[in-house]
């Protein structure tokens, strides 16, 4: 797949909302390669093409039958994602919910609204520690 840049790190977002998927894109282009996957169906479609670095992934999309966690479990069973830097990005911020998806098997957890230099400090440190 052509990616003439290929020492700059990939960051995948997986967000069915146009807007956040935009803004978040839009801001971490300003240092990494970000593609945007507007569902689960097309994020395992991207993940089975490319290796990312750090996958952003909101976990309601839109789809009852693969939401965030189910598809974190697809994700890891795929070749190279077994120990992949996987962070939910979600408005699920009840009183225990961090603890559930960190449970799930995702690397770092995000409450909506994102704080962008939160976010893009946990993907400078996700990248540091591959190398």
């Amino acid at each position: 797949m052509g990616n003439t840049i290929t020492n700059q790190p990939k960051v995948l977002i997986i967000e069915d909302d146009a807007i956040n998927a935009f803004v978040l894109q839009k801001f971490i282009e300003k240092k990494y390669t970000a593609v945007l996957a507007k569902n689960g169906h097309e994020a395992l479609s991207l993940v089975k093409d490319a290796l990312f670095d750090v996958i952003l992934m909101d976990i309601n999309l839109g789809d009852e039958n693969l939401d965030g966690v189910h598809l974190l479990q697809k994700i890891r069973a795929i070749t190279g994602y077994a120990n992949a830097n996987i962070f939910a990005v979600t408005s699920f911020a009840m009183r225990g919910d961090k603890e559930s998806f960190l449970a799930a098997g995702f690397n770092r957890y995000f409450s909506k609204p994102i704080e962008h230099s939160v976010i893009m400090k946990a993907i400078d440190e996700a990248v540091s520690s591959e190398t």
